[in-house]
């Protein structure tokens, strides 16, 4: 947001020179990203006057050419050659006489002024406009000047005035209440410890003609406050050069002095206005609501939007839409030269309509940026009355009486502060006096000391950003000075390795044993695009765009898309691994929880001249599983199972607790991210391994002395048979000898009959007290079969 120098001493007492007024508000966290110089220092014209236009008259052969008799404050007038359509008697102008050299706009070449003909007539100079003077890209016209400015004064002494200095103040998405001079003002007083200084508004009392424009709010859940005044008798023109010179400093474009004045004050107080021509408004009502059905709405910029209905609310009069609220003016109701009666709107407009009409439309305005992310709700009287005085100032005017239709009070927020735990948080024992006058500066007011050290605070209502006693904090210690916290010269860290440190010690060998497995680990925002939402997702109160609108209610999309971002830039091979958090909505509350979560998708490694790397599988993910697993010291067993997110997939469970998941992702998944390969996913549930790591009992137990036998069964079966179920009938065989069973392959397709599928199975058998024989063995093996015949019908092959 651009800042004027200047115009903000109008509203805090400071003598700090542009730069240093720049630091300050760094300091106090409203960063100054430039500062940039603006006014009359940099006008350097030569043989450019000030002129005085005595006579007209039609050029006799040129329709479009005008003859002129300009004084220039010499002994002899000029008579100049114009082709300006504004161009007419009694005028102020600038005047380029001979000799004169100007540096147009756009052009590298200077203009050089001579005496010439043009069209048969003699022409001594040039009624100049402003991109020929190098001011601006303008060529409506020859450039008008005041009738105060003296004749004869050089152009560059009469446009010289105090320089002014722009300031680039970024505001942060939290800090709505300092997107205006007075937000930032109240800052710098803050700061200063001085009072802030509040410009003049129009006597409400002396109003006392009734408002012909009646108000109806039917959208109460839209718009809670809404106040209008009717100016009768208003003279539209052009803005004096101090509010065209303010709002060019800070990059406004200058319209006419109604509009310039709504302007001027939304930059000045941070509260939106819109001025309407009164006459264009049917049946002299303005009513506020959403639309019955869908339409298209041309605005002000001549384009067509498709207003959606029940959605968008719209400024109406008793017939039709006349502006989307908060956002943007309609073509027909704005004001012109020839209005003479204008309806000028403050309201106050709920965040989140305007916010997701504003995204939908592509409409980014000065009034909705503000309305979006919260404006003052108590702020709409006072700006109403401020634009009024104004433009009875400049416009002249007979106001109505103010109509304000309040749906609800807007009453302070009330917390309670500790000082003493305020100043632990900051880490110095800022008096508590000092806290209070600091308070007292930003606006917070303390209702009552509840004892020496709690004290009642009422936030004002626009200060949005500020719920709990740590914003508070933060307020006072941004305020103080970062700079004055005094820095020890030490970190003060006493690490305890204790159970509290236990969890992150073993989350930092579970990383490293990734890491060296080739896993890159990675960090993705927390805040995820809406359509990745449930009805239980986490939303955003005034999130910075529709793709970051809620919280993650699953690592899975972070994940994906920083695969995508990979693809993109032709790195496909890839494993990868994130600690995070997913957020949800429960009935008394929100709910939060902790996941380790791998991604494997492409090559299992890079390309190499001896070997073709095989791809990442299902079972790459199911190797890691399981080393997790036994890492953890873990037992338990694995089923297959549904899930959303996979196409299929399998659950590790230990004493009935799910603790992990993983499998396919859906592939509908991998079209909407434009993935080209597959990905496998794990999800596994960090707090529930981490309780069950620290829970378990570690018993000893010595490696057995006898050496194991392996043994391997390749079989059909039916394609709905589950390898969990199979595994659970092998180990019941022979529950002494049979230690544990793998699944090395399945194959489903091709040369294999229908409903059917391959499996290849191993089992390990061991004997504690003897070596085993492979007679043994092998009648176990026969065993084996024999039940998985007859209880899932496999077919082995021998």
């Amino acid at each position: 947001m651009k800042i004027s120098y200047n115009r903000l001493k109008d509203y805090v007492s400071h003598n700090y020179n542009p730069e240093e007024l720049g630091k300050v508000l760094t300091g106090t966290g409203l960063e100054v990203e430039g500062i940039e110089k603006a006014g009359g220092a940099s006008f350097t014209f030569e043989n450019v006057f000030v002129g005085f236009v005595e006579n007209v008259i039609k050029h006799p052969d040129a329709d479009r050419l005008r003859i002129c008799t300009v004084e220039v404050g010499q002994p002899e007038k000029l008579t100049i050659v114009c082709g300006a359509a504004n161009v007419a008697e009694c005028q102020t102008v600038a005047v380029a006489i001979v000799g004169a050299v100007l540096h147009p706009s756009g052009s590298t070449e200077p203009l050089k002024i001579k005496k010439g003909k043009i069209r048969g007539q003699e022409s001594e100079g040039m009624i100049c406009a402003e991109d020929e003077l190098g001011l601006s890209d303008d060529h409506a016209g020859i450039m008008v000047l005041s009738n105060d400015l003296k004749v004869g004064t050089p152009l560059a002494e009469a446009l010289t005035s105090d320089a002014d200095y722009m300031l680039e103040v970024a505001i942060t998405p939290n800090r709505i209440d300092a997107a205006s001079h007075i937000g930032v003002a109240r800052d710098v007083a803050a700061f200063l410890k001085t009072d802030l200084k509040m410009p003049a508004i129009y006597d409400k009392n002396s109003l006392s003609t009734p408002n012909p424009i009646a108000i109806e709010i039917e959208a109460i859940d839209k718009c809670r406050r809404y106040v209008g005044i009717s100016i009768q008798n208003i003279k539209v023109a052009e803005s004096p050069e101090w509010l065209k010179a303010h709002l060019q400093t800070i990059g406004l474009r200058p319209i006419n002095n109604i509009v310039d004045i709504t302007n001027f004050v939304m930059m000045e107080l941070g509260q939106p206005l819109h001025a309407f021509d009164a006459d264009k408004l049917k049946g002299n009502k303005v009513v506020i609501r959403t639309l019955a059905e869908n339409q298209v709405f041309v605005t002000l910029d001549e384009k067509e939007r498709n207003i959606l209905a029940d959605s968008d609310l719209m400024i109406c009069d008793a017939e039709s839409p006349k502006c989307i609220a908060g956002i943007f003016g309609g073509l027909d109701s704005g004001v012109t030269m020839e209005t003479t009666h204008i309806f000028l709107e403050s309201a106050y407009f709920d965040a989140t309509s305007v916010r997701k009409s504003a995204k939908r439309l592509g409409l980014s305005t000065d009034s909705s940026f503000r309305f979006e992310r919260g404006a003052d709700p108590n702020m709409t009287e006072f700006a109403a009355l401020r634009a009024l005085l104004l433009i009875t100032e400049l416009a002249g005017g007979n106001p109505s009486v103010l109509t304000d239709v309040k749906l609800q009070e807007f009453p302070p927020l009330e917390l309670e502060l500790s000082v003493s735990r305020t100043q632990t948080i900051i880490g110095k024992a800022i008096p508590k006096a000092e806290i209070i006058e600091i308070l007292k500066h930003l606006d917070i007011l303390i209702s009552a000391e509840k004892t020496e050290d709690i004290l009642t605070l009422q936030i004002p209502a626009y200060r949005v950003d500020v719920t709990r006693p740590q914003d508070v904090m933060e307020e006072i210690l941004r305020i103080y000075g970062f700079n004055n916290i005094p820095f020890p010269g030490q970190m003060m860290m006493s690490p305890k390795y204790g159970k509290r440190q236990e969890p992150y010690r073993l989350l930092q060998q579970i990383c490293n044993s990734l890491s060296a497995d080739g896993f890159y680990e990675i960090w993705n925002n927390s805040l995820i695009s809406a359509k990745f939402a449930s009805e239980k997702a986490v939303n955003i109160l005034n999130p910075l765009s529709e793709e970051l609108a809620v919280m993650r209610e699953s690592l899975l999309w972070g994940g994906l898309e920083t695969i995508r971002f990979n693809q993109n830039r032709q790195n496909e091979n890839l494993a990868l691994y994130e600690f995070g958090k997913t957020y949800w909505k429960k009935e008394n509350g929100y709910g939060e929880k902790e996941w380790l979560c791998m991604w494997v998708t492409g090559a299992k490694h890079e390309l190499h001249w001896e070997s073709k790397s095989p791809k990442s599988t299902f079972f790459t993910l199911s190797k890691e599983a399981e080393k997790m697993a036994k890492w953890l010291g873990v037992k338990g067993e694995v089923r297959e199972v549904e899930h959303a997110e996979m196409d299929y997939a399998v659950e590790f469970v230990a004493k009935k607790q799910v603790l992990m998941t993983y499998g396919k992702v859906k592939q509908q998944y991998l079209q909407d991210f434009d993935l080209r390969n597959e990905v496998f996913y794990l999800m596994a549930d960090w707090e529930k391994m981490v309780k069950m790591y620290f829970e378990k009992d570690i018993v000893y137990q010595p490696i057995s002395q006898y050496p194991a036998i392996r043994r391997d069964i390749s079989m059909f079966v039916n394609d709905t048979e589950t390898f969990e179920n199979i595994r659970k009938m092998v180990l019941q065989v022979n529950p002494q000898l049979i230690r544990s069973v793998e699944l090395h392959d399945i194959y489903m397709g091709k040369n294999i009959e229908a409903g059917k599928k391959s499996y290849l199975i191993s089992f390990v058998l061991q004997d504690d007290s003897r070596t085993l024989e492979d007679a043994v063995a092998d009648k176990t093996w026969e065993k084996v079969c024999r039940t998985l015949e007859n209880r899932v019908g496999a077919q082995v092959r021998v």
